[in-house]
């Protein structure tokens, strides 16, 4: 108990003493190499530990029910800035299961969209499987759907949710699981056939694929051979900084290679930044960070 309760001390200093931040991982058309947009990734900076790893800050911030409004400023940071690029540059945002749980994801995106101006046909709203099977969460989506938002399920592969659902659920995106598509080199068989399986199944319901977590140029030719939609990954690009992203977004007609050497071969200082951006202030309560 002494070593738990150490723990979660030592938790929350880290997380009071640092500042939440976003990060932006580019979505690649796989036909073309065209930048569609970007997934919006949370980071958690201390001033003097760094980036603090999701793994100690998630289960803090759900405990304490902090998940929900840390959501929140997720949602309006993320739309704030999008609302800036070129309007054919989409912008994907995680939604937490607590806060379908509890009937506010919607509201949290009506207030996102209104303080923003962002178009909701820009914005995807990336949800987990487990939101498909419980009633306030799919109530909760199918209010989020009515604003014209498109929806997404990620990890897909992982709990075989009934494309039947998700077809009912009005999904445009599935999002393949990271572990298929990074091992479709060294174990071929199976995760060949989860990745050929998912698309095939997705495409007849009429659904768009993503697959996630590509690192290598096979990785990126097999999923392309399955005629996938649009991939995200190392291979491509890490999460970048707001400034990178928008240098990035403001390019016309920006692509990148769908072959060769991967981005970290390409790009010598891929976060070097130009123009500051300002971001959306966050609070614990009444704590202004």
């Amino acid at each position: 108990m002494a070593n738990e309760t150490s723990a979660q001390l030592d938790a929350e200093s880290l997380i009071l003493s640092g500042e939440p931040a976003l990060e932006y991982q580019p979505l690649v058309d796989l036909a073309t190499g065209r930048l569609l947009g970007f997934e919006a990734l949370l980071r958690w900076r201390h001033p003097d530990e760094g980036m603090i790893l999701p793994s100690l800050l998630l289960p803090w911030l759900e405990a304490n029910g902090d998940i929900v409004q840390l959501g929140e400023w997720v949602l309006a940071e993320g739309c704030q800035q999008a609302a800036s690029w070129p309007k054919n540059i989409q912008l994907a945002v995680n939604l937490s299961i607590v806060q379908l749980r509890r009937g506010v994801g919607s509201s949290a995106v009506a207030s996102a969209l209104e303080r923003s101006g962002l178009e909701p046909d820009r914005l995807t709203i990336e949800v987990t499987e487990h939101a498909m099977v419980e009633d306030v969460a799919m109530n909760d989506l199918r209010g989020i759907g009515a604003f014209g938002v498109e929806l997404a399920v990620d990890d897909v592969g992982t709990s075989w949710t009934s494309f039947d659902v998700l077809r009912r659920m009005a999904v445009n995106t599935v999002k393949i699981d990271r572990s298929f598509v990074g091992s479709l080199e060294a174990h071929q068989g199976i995760n060949r056939l989860v990745v050929e399986t998912v698309v095939s199944l997705a495409h007849s319901s009429g659904i768009s694929t993503v697959a996630e977590g590509g690192e290598t140029s096979l990785q990126s030719s097999i999923v392309r051979e399955f005629e996938c939609d649009a991939a995200q990954g190392y291979f491509f690009a890490p999460p970048l900084s707001i400034e990178v992203a928008t240098e990035m977004a403001n390019e016309p007609g920006y692509c990148f290679p769908l072959e060769g050497s991967g981005w970290m071969e390409r790009k010598a200082d891929p976060d070097a930044t130009s123009t500051p951006v300002a971001h959306e202030p966050f609070s614990f309560g009444h704590r202004t960070i």
